[in-house]
C-alpha cells in the first residue's frame, strides 16, 4: 500500500498543472516550402518574411499556438504590393496532415493538392501590430477552394511580372462561403515585434479539445514564407492516465515476482 501511495504521489507531482506542447521547426533541410515558391525556395524576398517555428500547446481545453517568425510587428510593409501592404494571414488547422510529395520541402504542396483544413482562425485586423481577436470557424465544404482565399485573392502586383510571392496557399477564411460556419468562439492574439504572434482561445465544445493530434497552416498574406505540419498535442490529463497505467502494471509485476 505505501508503494501504491508514493506512486500515486510521484505520478500527481510530475503531471499536475503539466501542458502538452509540440513544435514545428521551419528552417535547414526539412523546412517546409511548399508549392509555387518560384525557385526562392523557403523565403521569398526580405528575411523579414521568414518564419522560423510553431509552437502548439493544449492545456485544460486552452489552445494556444505561437508563430515564431521575423515578420512579427511588421505587417503594412510593401504597400506598393497590394492595399495596405502585407499583413497577417488567418491560421489554419486539421487533425490530420495530407501532405503532399515526398521530397523534404513538399514542392508540389498547396491549398489545391493538400490538407484540407478543418478549422479558421479569423482575424479582426490582419493589419494590426498590437494583435486582437479572432474567430473560429468550422471549414465544412469538400475542398479548401469552397472554404479558403488563397494569397493571390490579396496580392495585386503582377505576378512574376512586378513581383514575386507565394500562389496558391491558403492564406484566409472565406468567410462569406455557405460552407463555412462561425462557431461562435473567439480568441485573442498578440504580437511580440520581430519575435512571435500568439493565439490563444478556449477550444472545449468542438473536435479540437480531444483532437491529440494538430497540423496546421499559417503564413502572411503573400505566403512569402510558410508554416506548415503536424504535432502531437494530448491533454496532459490523457498522458497523467496513461503515465499512471503503465506505473501500476509495473508496480503488479515487482509484486508479482516478488510473491514468486
Amino acid at each position: 500500500m505505501n508503494n501504491l501511495k508514493s506512486l500515486l504521489v510521484a505520478m500527481s507531482l510530475m503531471f499536475t498543472g503539466a501542458a502538452s506542447a509540440g513544435t514545428i521547426t521551419d528552417t535547414g533541410a526539412g523546412a517546409y516550402w511548399g508549392g509555387d515558391h518560384h525557385g526562392y525556395g523557403d523565403v521569398i524576398g526580405a528575411s523579414m518574411y521568414d518564419i522560423l517555428s510553431a509552437d502548439a500547446h493544449l492545456d485544460s481545453g486552452w489552445l494556444t499556438v505561437k508563430i515564431n517568425t521575423n515578420f512579427a510587428g511588421h505587417a503594412g510593409a510593401d504597400t506598393w504590393a497590394m492595399p495596405k501592404g502585407i499583413g497577417y494571414g488567418d491560421l489554419f488547422l486539421a487533425n490530420a496532415w495530407n501532405v503532399v510529395g515526398k521530397d523534404a520541402h513538399h514542392t508540389t504542396d498547396n491549398a489545391k493538392t493538400g490538407t484540407k483544413w478543418n478549422y479558421g482562425l479569423s482575424l479582426d485586423n490582419r493589419w494590426s501590430n498590437t494583435g486582437g481577436t479572432f474567430t473560429l470557424y468550422e471549414l465544412n465544404g469538400a475542398t479548401n477552394a469552397a472554404n479558403i482565399l488563397n494569397s493571390e485573392s490579396f496580392m495585386t502586383c503582377a505576378l512574376v511580372k512586378s513581383c514575386y510571392f507565394r500562389d496558391g496557399q491558403e492564406t484566409a477564411v472565406k468567410t462569406n462561403s455557405s460552407t463555412v460556419h462561425n462557431t461562435g468562439l473567439t480568441g485573442k492574439w498578440t504580437v511580440n515585434a520581430n519575435k512571435d504572434l500568439t493565439f490563444v482561445i478556449d477550444v472545449r465544445g468542438t473536435a479540437l479539445a480531444n483532437a491529440g493530434d494538430l497540423a496546421l497552416h499559417w503564413g502572411e498574406t503573400c505566403q512569402n514564407d510558410v508554416i506548415e505540419g503536424f504535432v502531437d498535442v494530448p491533454e496532459p490529463s490523457g498522458i497523467a492516465l496513461a503515465g499512471l497505467g503503465l506505473g501500476l502494471m509495473a508496480l503488479r509485476r515487482r509484486r508479482a515476482k516478488a510473491a514468486a
